[in-house]
């Protein structure tokens, strides 16, 4: 049990924590990567697959900043983190992949054909 507070920034691993800078770095780097991504679709300024695949280039830059300078995965040698990130990496990709399939097939079984509409909507009037 600690009786005060340590006053390095280590754990009881010796292994260190980011610093404000750092903190304050991935801040600031997070803010911009979402602000360009908000001011590209806000202003229109390029094409939708323009758009999309920098929107796509942010979040990917994002996520790099938030894994090195938050979660400190690109720092010290401990495999448990890089197995842990890969495993929520493959869980996260079933889970997107699995819903847009199931909404692609819902829309595409759900939704009448244009005759059957026609057809709907005929014997629907007076």
């Amino acid at each position: 049990m600690y009786t005060h507070l340590p006053t390095s920034q280590t754990t009881p691993m010796n292994r260190s924590h980011g610093s404000i800078t750092s903190y304050t770095t991935g801040f600031i780097g997070s803010l911009v990567c979402t602000l360009l991504a908000y001011g590209l679709v806000v202003s229109h300024w390029a094409t939708l697959p323009i758009a999309i695949g920098a929107i796509v280039l942010l979040a990917v830059a994002q996520l790099g900043i938030q894994l090195v300078l938050f979660l400190h995965l690109g720092r010290g040698g401990d495999s448990w983190n890089r197995a842990a990130l890969v495993f929520a990496i493959i869980i996260v990709s079933i889970v997107v992949t699995g819903s847009l399939w199931i909404m692609y097939n819902l829309s595409a079984r759900m939704m009448p054909s244009t005759a059957q509409m026609y057809q709907y909507m005929q014997n629907q009037s007076w």
